[in-house]
């Protein structure tokens, strides 16, 4: 029975995911009730699951319709850089790759993350490719292979390296003792 359950809300997730991607990445949750056929209360427990796999990314509007929000130039630049290294989740793990895409130089793409979180952009990277190389080992089939090319590193080796430097155990190893696959 169990096991039922998980599979019946992995649909769910799917669906969820599904209706967000056929949005382009843009709904709001009346939107996602209407398409998804979900009631709320099953939404939310659904969403909030995803968020806490980091499998969506959520904006929350809490101002009011005559409220404004000041953001300088350099928060608003960090916040558009922690939604890229969401969407790309450890495929792109170069600072110039993301400095490209904001148009601004590596250099100042440093400074400004620095500066808003206490954090280089190599550590968010890194931090984020970790993330996203645990939650594959745990929670899907994938073989470490997969994982290496589903990631695009450019070897088994290199993937290996990068994820020992950071977790102390190889893939294998970490997969047998901390996941239940």
């Amino acid at each position: 029975m169990n096991n039922q359950l998980y599979v019946t809300m992995e649909i769910k997730k799917r669906t969820v995911l599904d209706a967000i991607q056929k949005n382009e990445g843009n709904i709001d949750f009346y939107n996602l009730e209407e398409t998804t056929g979900m009631e709320a209360i099953e939404l939310f427990s659904i969403v909030e699951a995803l968020a806490k796999e980091n499998r969506i990314l959520m904006r929350l509007n809490h101002l009011d319709e005559d409220t404004y929000i000041y953001k300088s130039t350099g928060d608003m630049l960090y916040e558009r850089f922690m939604d890229l290294l969401f969407v790309y989740r450890g495929k792109r793990r170069s600072v110039a790759f993301y400095a490209s895409r904001l148009c601004i130089t590596p250099k100042y793409l440093c400074s400004i993350v620095k500066k808003a979180s206490g954090k280089t952009p190599t550590e968010w990277i890194n931090e984020t490719t970790i993330r996203e190389i645990e939650y594959r080992l745990c929670h899907t089939q994938s073989s470490i292979k997969e994982i290496v090319y589903a990631l695009e590193f450019p070897n088994l080796s290199i993937f290996g390296k990068f994820f020992k430097a950071h977790k102390g155990v190889s893939p294998k190893a970490y997969r047998m003792t901390h996941c239940n696959v």
